[in-house]
């Protein structure tokens, strides 16, 4: 079997978000299952000058009656090859999205991807298409080639990561398609790539099964779900993995002092005390809370407004936040930082070995989303030992298992509603949890030996393209 992964975005090559995770590692775990697996992406800029991928050739694209140059290159890495499209009129740019033409960009992504199979004789059994960059794809593949027979067997796969980005644009972009205004790509008078995607894939996922739920809701459905009820029968939810390799707190070199699930208190304790120390927090046995995070408005951030003043008044804990985003979060957290600089501590940014060294250092993480499509968080945060703080949506709610004090099973806190005052409560329960230090020890060991890796995923991806496929 043979699958082709169409993304915008992929690590270690180009990452802005969780994607670029999931991307980076469910065709690795295919892989490993003996799957004939590629993945195509845009040759950014950032990728082009680390010049790690080969020239294999290029040709012309006609768009709209104009001739558009593609180059191919490719690089073959733990038996997955990655192909790159270059065109540097789009993609030779300091960022990967935000750009006035981000339509004319991966409408000709789409376009050059299905070019390109036949240049470099590739035809795959599927091709699974990821979010909105690519949700044009299955929409192409039937309108303007299923007259080939080389991609008439074909089948697509549609996965949405958010449906909250939809790919908006107006509706004479369909011609940049070479397509045709119609039904399928419609939208309040303008064309939707992801809408294309839902109406003509073959198959939809998308990552848990929560989520899947959720966006047949009006609440969460971004105006969409109307749509996807339509084909709820081809909608499937399969919770994303972490690289339980890269996360892994035995061996990464990122961390103060490495650790298992047996002498994790021991040397988690070594990595707060650290922590502590070049932070500036005193250092004293108290709740380390932490979160690490996008500052916008769909994290739950705006929860904390109402509570935190009071919790760090009244009782004896830390907080250490890292992330940026929105300015009105930024400055909430720096003048928090201010306020309480024995209690509260704030990045503004992303550093990689930081955030390490945050989620092998605290004893609770923050995750209060409004709503979250599946989360990693939280499973790095488990895999690292910090027991989630959650609210109970998306992934979050089918990853973290309320924490039963009396049967001793769960992996951590959560609350429902939408709501400051349960989140307060969650914290606090957490703060007088902490105080009991042989069940803080014994949830802490039972988390971090929870399996959050991509296995048992990718087995549930494989059985949907062989029904498809069979």
């Amino acid at each position: 079997m043979k699958i082709l992964f169409a993304a915008s975005e992929c690590a270690p090559y180009a990452k802005t978000g969780g994607l670029a995770d999931v991307i980076g590692a469910l065709p690795l775990s295919l892989a490993r299952l003996g799957i004939d697996v590629s993945v195509i992406l845009p040759y950014y800029k950032q990728v082009k000058n680390k010049n790690l991928a080969t020239y294999q050739l290029h040709f012309d694209i006609e768009i709209n009656n104009v001739k558009k140059y593609c180059g191919i290159f490719s690089l073959k890495t733990n038996d997955v090859t990655y192909y790159f499209i270059d065109n540097e009129e789009f993609f030779y740019r300091d960022e990967l999205y935000g750009h006035y033409d981000d339509g004319e960009r991966f409408a000709y992504f789409s376009l050059a991807i299905l070019e390109t199979l036949q240049k470099i004789d590739l035809f795959p059994d599927v091709i699974h298409c990821n979010d909105w960059q690519t949700a044009a794809i299955p929409h192409l593949l039937k309108r303007n080639y299923q007259w080939f027979d080389t991609y008439k067997e074909i089948k697509t796969v549609l996965s949405i990561h958010n449906i909250q980005f939809q790919g908006i644009f107006p509706a004479s972009l369909a011609s940049y398609l070479n397509l045709k205004y119609s039904q399928a790509l419609e939208f309040d008078n303008n064309i939707n790539f992801l809408k294309a995607g839902i109406v003509c894939s073959d198959l939809i996922t998308t990552v848990s099964e929560t989520y899947r739920d959720e966006i047949l809701t009006e609440e969460y459905g971004y105006r969409l779900n109307d749509i996807l009820s339509l084909y709820q029968n081809k909608l499937f939810g399969i919770i994303n993995g972490i690289d339980i390799d890269l996360f892994n707190p035995k061996t990464d070199q990122l961390l103060h002092k490495n650790f298992d699930s047996e002498n994790a208190m021991r040397h988690r304790y070594l990595n707060k005390r650290k922590l502590q120390k070049d932070s500036g927090l005193p250092i004293r046995n108290a709740p380390l809370f932490g979160l690490v995070s996008r500052l916008t408005d769909q994290k739950g951030l705006d929860l904390f407004r109402p509570i935190l003043t009071d919790i760090l008044n009244n009782h004896d804990c830390q907080f250490y936040v890292m992330g940026s985003g929105e300015l009105e979060f930024e400055n909430y957290f720096k003048e928090l930082a201010n306020s309480y600089p024995e209690k509260f501590k704030v990045f503004i940014g992303y550093n990689e070995a930081l955030a390490q060294k945050i989620y092998s250092s605290i004893n609770f993480f923050l995750m209060p989303s409004k709503f979250e499509p599946c989360g990693l968080s939280q499973l790095i945060s488990m895999r690292y030992g910090g027991i989630p703080i959650v609210r109970e949506t998306g992934g979050l709610k089918d990853t973290v298992i309320p924490y039963n004090k009396f049967t001793k099973q769960g992996s951590g806190f959560s609350f429902k509603n939408y709501q400051a005052d349960e989140l307060k409560t969650q914290i606090e329960v957490a703060i007088a949890f902490y105080q009991n230090k042989k069940e803080l020890k014994n949830l802490t060991k039972q988390i971090m030996n929870l399996d959050f890796s991509w296995e048992n995923s990718s087995r549930k991806y494989l059985e949907l393209y062989q029904k498809l496929t069979n």
